[in-house]
């Protein structure tokens, strides 16, 4: 009857599973999944729960801050993106986002607007920036994070403005906020574009956006003021390959995706490999790099920077792969302008190999001195620095490092600083902070010598795969590069004579294919022999003799011949062994012609 049961009574409150089933013909499955601000008549009952603030409650589910992702929907190229709805956010703003990729730049979001009004969000090296002007000029928040977010993961993003024109960009658990004067209306028309723009838009960005390409990757969870649109379905306007769902990266980095301690580089669809400092190129750093060989009447290789393109560096970063026999010489040598005086070298002494530079007062020396690199086989050394922090490494040897002792200047200064007259604080710290940055700069970088003739210390060995901040300079010289001159004793690996080195640089079968060391020095000993006797030819019947202990008296590219020198041609004949067994056909074919003409001449005669 009306009126007779106005009252609900309830004992308890179950989320997740039933467990009073007498009134149930059938028993629904128990719930999967996350449950999230549960409020019955007011009352928050799992955060009650998780607080104590509740005298019973029975739990075998886990609190944690695992984040929903919703609609997941991936952009698989740069030049995907879609159109959505104006976004209306007229007087205050609250949008929400995951993403997920590898890419560490692209556009997420922008809506331009009346006269200059726009928003933008993008990933920039890594970083979220959030752009926008209401009228007053551009202004950028960027994200807070410890490291890049193109890592693969899924990340949260949040970002309001409220009434008073407060903005606030949350990146994670790490919120940004600003309060900008002035203009607090957002006056925004036309599509919003998501994850890239249309054709021709680039071109006509304000300022402060610095994307110019498109997002590659997921996205998930969008809410734009309280709309949740579905990116697909919702979508004004499509564009590329788009695709609901995330599966992310079919082929991921393995610790042997990228050989000879090449670093391994993510990407949306595969990988990469960095192979800047390991000497070697190739998709898999598997590839030998330029390589270039320094006679003994020494050569050089130089690169010089035009002159308003000179560098400052605070950090550097130095590769090259070697092979050598001599205990002294200067590799690589890198010179600051005229009277400046900061340089870097790196350079062979008594065997050992180290790195000398001056970025201020004193010379500082990192030394490999455990052992001898004058050994004749192929080595690589790796060498940075950052301020006066250096590090030199030699093949997958332990790391030589170099800290600064301090700074005696500061110290001295920290404790006097009381005593000194206020008007005088401001320029004392102002000379400490020049002279420190005077420490720590490679000021106005104008040259880089490859092979020390230059200053009396010539290298006489294999160069291969130089690297310097960005820089290839065997490569570039290779190319002839505008910036480089060589001069000297000074051969690129490949460029034979005309003579025998048609016949010697014929491409081989798979089996016969030599490692990057074996083929360099194939290249070495190899050469044109104007003087060869043919008393050699006929006492030898072998190219194994012949390679290890045959002298040449015109080649400027070997060393001087000493057969019974452990450290002399011999022993580099005798670290390419494996090659001689795939170049025994080439030697015996000549060997074989040679034999035929000389008992033809004899016949005819």
């Amino acid at each position: 009857m009306v009126g007779d049961h106005t009252r609900l009574e309830f004992h308890n409150i179950e989320t997740g599973i039933m467990t009073e089933r007498r009134f149930l013909s059938s028993i629904p499955s128990s719930f999967i999944g996350h449950l999230q601000s549960l409020r019955f008549n007011g009352m928050l009952y799992i955060d009650l729960c998780k607080n104590g603030d509740i005298d019973y409650c029975e739990l075998n589910a886990r609190f944690g801050v695992r984040s929903i992702i919703a609609d997941p929907v991936t952009f698989k190229s740069k030049s995907s993106y879609l159109s959505l709805a104006t976004l209306q956010a007229y007087t205050s703003m609250h949008l929400f986002f995951q993403f997920k990729t590898t890419s560490p730049d692209g556009f997420i979001l922008f809506n331009s607007g009346d006269g200059n009004d726009f928003i933008a969000v993008e990933l920039v090296k890594g970083f979220i920036h959030y752009v926008f002007d209401l009228g007053n000029g551009p202004n950028l928040i960027k994200g807070k994070s410890e490291r890049g977010l193109n890592d693969n993961q899924w990340h949260n993003v949040a970002i309001t403005r409220d009434n008073s024109n407060t903005h606030s960009l949350k990146v994670d658990a790490t919120a940004t906020s600003q309060t900008i004067n002035g203009a607090k209306n957002l006056d925004l028309k036309g599509d919003l574009f998501i994850a890239g723009l249309g054709p021709g838009m680039y071109g006509n960005l304000p300022k402060l956006v610095a994307s110019r390409e498109g997002f590659q990757g997921c996205l998930a969870s969008v809410d734009l003021n309280g709309r949740l649109p579905d990116l697909l379905n919702d979508a004004l306007f499509r564009s590329g390959q788009i695709e609901r769902g995330c599966e992310g990266p079919s082929t991921t980095c393995q610790e042997d995706s990228c050989a000879n301690m090449g670093i391994c580089i993510q990407q949306w669809e595969n990988y990469t490999c960095d192979c800047s400092m390991t000497s070697y190129t190739g998709m898999q750093c598997n590839d030998p790099g330029t390589t270039y060989i320094f006679g003994k009447g020494g050569g050089l290789i130089v690169f010089s920077w035009p002159a308003n393109e000179r560098p400052s560096t605070r950090t550097d970063r130095l590769t090259v792969g070697f092979s050598t026999s001599l205990k002294d010489g200067i590799l690589v040598r890198i010179d600051s302008a005229p009277r400046l005086g900061d340089y870097l070298m790196l350079h062979i002494q008594q065997g050992k190999i180290g790195v000398t530079f001056n970025v201020g007062t004193e010379d500082i020396s990192v030394l490999e001195s455990s052992t001898p690199v004058n050994d004749g086989k192929y080595h690589v050394v790796r060498f940075t620095r950052n301020g006066g922090n250096a590090t030199l490494q030699v093949d997958n040897w332990s790391i030589n490092e170099h800290f600064p002792t301090g700074n005696s200047d500061i110290e001295r200064y920290q404790t006097a600083n009381k005593k000194i007259p206020f008007k005088y604080v401001r320029p004392v710290e102002e000379w400490l902070q020049d002279k420190g940055r005077q420490l720590t700069i490679f000021n106005t970088q104008a040259t880089i010598a490859v092979g020390g003739s230059d200053r009396g210390r010539p290298f006489q060995g294999q160069l291969s795969g130089l690297y310097y901040n960005g820089l290839k300079v065997l490569k570039m010289a290779a190319e002839a590069n505008p910036n480089i001159r060589i001069n000297g004793s000074v051969r690129l690996v490949g460029d034979v004579p005309s003579v025998a080195g048609s016949a010697r640089t014929t491409a081989m079968p798979p089996e016969m294919s030599t490692t990057f060391m074996e083929t360099t020095t194939m290249m070495s000993t190899t050469t044109t022999r104007k003087h060869r006797s043919s008393s050699t030819v006929q006492k030898h019947t072998t190219d194994d003799i012949v390679s290890s202990a045959e002298c040449s008296s015109d080649d400027e590219d070997l060393d001087d011949c000493d057969t019974n020198h452990p450290g002399g041609l011999a022993k580099s004949s005798n670290a390419a062994r494996p090659l001689r067994t795939a170049f025994t056909w080439t030697w015996q074919l000549t060997y074989t012609v040679t034999l035929i003409i000389l008992i033809s001449s004899v016949v005819c005669s």
